[in-house]
Order: structure tokens, then C-alpha cells, then sequence
């Protein structure tokens, strides 16, 4: 889990397989939950789990600087909230400790770390279909499964389950 306190460490921080970062601004400025943090949650989750860093801004591939979000709890409550929705996204692996809000400079951003799932909720998936959801992390990319690894996610899965 890397420590952010400084604009050092920001200028410093780079997307790897286990760390994410995003503007997470929204249309008013005030701070939205991105769209596509759900590939991101899903892609941890499968693979060794990461840390989804909301508030800073890209300034070229791999740099960035700190944006912040005015309204932090608007943006914590839409998570929580559609954690909870199956519709969504498979499980809420995600506990109170999992989400944490930074100062730097007098500007908050959220840090969402998200653990590896535990082997019964695998793969963990949005939209409804495992088939069509499922994401693993490759290098600084949310990678989509195809239905065959899918598959041989699942099988693998109960196959552990059972023993085998």
C-alpha cells in the first residue's frame, strides 16, 4: 500500500498492476465517482488487489498532479452505495478501513484499497454476467476475460472449493 503525504509522493506515484489513479472530478467540479472504476474494482479483485487513488489528475502518461475533490462524501457514498447494488458489480469485498480520505496541500482525495477476493467470490464481476464482466490486471491495464478464461476462472474456483 503506498503512503501518500506529499506532492512528492504524487509527482512520484506511477499506475503499476496494483495501483490506479483517477480524476474522479465529475461534471461540477465537486467530485463524481468515474465510470470506469468498476474494471479497475473488478481487475484487482481478481488478481492481487490494489489501490485506487480518486483526485489526481493526469498531466501525461504516468505523471501526475494533485486535482482533489471538494466534496469527498458525495463521492464515498456513491460507492458504498453501488458496492450494494448486484446490478452493478458481483460483491462488495470492500470493509470500513478500505476507504480513507488524504490532505495534501489542503486538498482531499480518496484512497480505495481493494483486496485480493477471496476464492468463493471469484471471478467478481459487473453488469450481471460473469461472462461479460470480468476483469484481471495486467501491468497498468484493467484487462477483460474473455468467456473461455472466464470459465476456467470458475472451474478452478470449484474445484478448490471441493478439494480438488
Amino acid at each position: 500500500m503506498p503512503t501518500l503525504t506529499t506532492l512528492d509522493d504524487i509527482k512520484a506515484l506511477r499506475e503499476t498492476w496494483q495501483i490506479e489513479c483517477k480524476l474522479a472530478q465529475g461534471r461540477d467540479g465537486e467530485g463524481s465517482l468515474p465510470e470506469d472504476i468498476w474494471e479497475t474494482y473488478s481487475a484487482f479483485a481478481n488478481t492481487q488487489g490494489g489501490d485506487i487513488f480518486l483526485g489526481l489528475r493526469e498531466l501525461a502518461p504516468g505523471h501526475y498532479e494533485l486535482a482533489g475533490i471538494s466534496n469527498t462524501a458525495k463521492v464515498i457514498r456513491e460507492l458504498t452505495e453501488k458496492l450494494d447494488n448486484p446490478k452493478l458489480v458481483s460483491a462488495n469485498i470492500l470493509c470500513i478501513d478500505s476507504i480513507s480520505i488524504i490532505t495534501i496541500d489542503n486538498k482531499d482525495l480518496i484512497q480505495i484499497q481493494v483486496p485480493k477476493a477471496a476464492i468463493y467470490l471469484r471471478p467478481v464481476y459487473i453488469g450481471g454476467d460473469p461472462l461479460n464482466g470480468s476483469y484481471v490486471r495486467s501491468g497498468d491495464a484493467d484487462i477483460k476475460l474473455d468467456a473461455e478464461r472466464v470459465r476456467k476462472m470458475q472451474a478452478k474456483v470449484r474445484g478448490e472449493l471441493v478439494g480438488k
